[in-house]
């Protein structure tokens, strides 16, 4: 993948992570709760009907139970909005001291690491949050990419394929997995 296309890819994947909101909740997200959106989302018939599903989740992940590590959060996503790296990885890594089973800020710090190309930092956080949170979609998807970005197909063409079973309606995951499949699995007869 030529530099521009790869630094195109990344910022893409960079907003649309940093972008998710971080809203101030007293309470953790509720199991049953996301149970059910889960359920909803894989249900969901369009990618509107999913987009709204999707923000309910957001919710309910962004939720750390702490009004301080909100504050953090909001600090380090303001931080990496503006390329503060060194602020946002602060932040970050604070949010996680404090709540280390928080899984969002793990995600984002992952999101951070993979924005500065820190692949390896990258993935083992990502590997955090999906210990924490194993449907989380966005989370496989950054692993999905990087994967791809580093050749490695097979796990690449795995990570792609459970985002999709989660959100059905990941088109980018959809052509990765079409286009993979074939470079993986080859052609049936």
């Amino acid at each position: 993948m030529n530099c521009v296309m790869r630094i195109a890819r990344m910022a893409g994947f960079a907003v649309a992570l940093a972008a998710m909101p971080v809203f101030v909740s007293s309470s953790a997200a509720s199991s049953a709760e996301l149970d059910r959106l889960f359920e909803h989302l894989a249900e969901a018939e369009s990618p509107d009907e999913a987009a709204v599903i999707e923000g309910e989740i957001w919710r309910e992940w962004s939720n750390s139970g702490s009004a301080t590590v909100d504050l953090i959060m909001s600090r380090g996503l303001k931080a990496l909005e503006a390329q503060e790296y060194a602020i946002a990885l602060d932040m970050f890594s604070t949010a996680i001291e404090i709540e280390p089973d928080y899984a969002e800020a793990w995600n984002k710090r992952a999101t951070l690491y993979y924005v500065i190309d820190d692949y390896d930092a990258a993935i083992a956080d990502v590997t955090q949050v999906l210990a924490r949170e194993p449907r989380h979609w966005a989370a496989l998807m950054g692993l999905a990419v990087m994967f791809d970005d580093l050749g490695r197909k097979e796990p690449a063409l795995g990570a792609y394929r459970a985002a999709f079973e989660i959100n059905p309606q990941l088109e980018d995951a959809e052509a990765a997995i079409e286009r993979l499949s074939v470079e993986v699995e080859g052609r049936g007869i």
